[in-house]
């Protein structure tokens, strides 16, 4: 489990595979690509890539609208970014992990 959230007084586990699974090919490219570029980015300069931490935030807003994070609060990008981080790990796991093929039914032989 990646967090507990609280809503209308109700505790609820945030599952990183059921958000990893409910992403369609192309957000998770596009995250994809903005966490490997905040990612060279700080390796590079030490501070964060600009364009990739306003889509993380945006996305961020969009999927968790009661839990607000402020751009300009250290612990929050960093939180956001870890989190997205996790997110980019959960779908190469989906994509590396084979699909169950249908178990075949065996004849018996006469």
């Amino acid at each position: 489990m990646a967090s507990v959230l609280k809503i209308n007084g109700k505790t609820l586990q945030m599952n990183f595979k059921e958000i990893a699974e409910n992403y369609s090919k192309q957000k998770r490219k596009m995250m994809t690509d903005a966490v490997i570029t905040n990612r060279k980015y700080v390796g590079n300069f030490t501070t964060y890539h600009a364009e990739s931490l306003y889509t993380m935030f945006s996305e961020w807003h969009l999927l968790f609208p009661t839990q607000k994070q402020d751009i300009k609060c250290n612990s929050c990008r960093a939180a956001i970014c870890k989190f997205w981080q996790k997110m980019v790990d959960e779908w190469i796991e989906i994509e590396q992990t084979p699909k169950k093929k249908n178990a075949s039914k065996k004849s018996k032989t006469k």
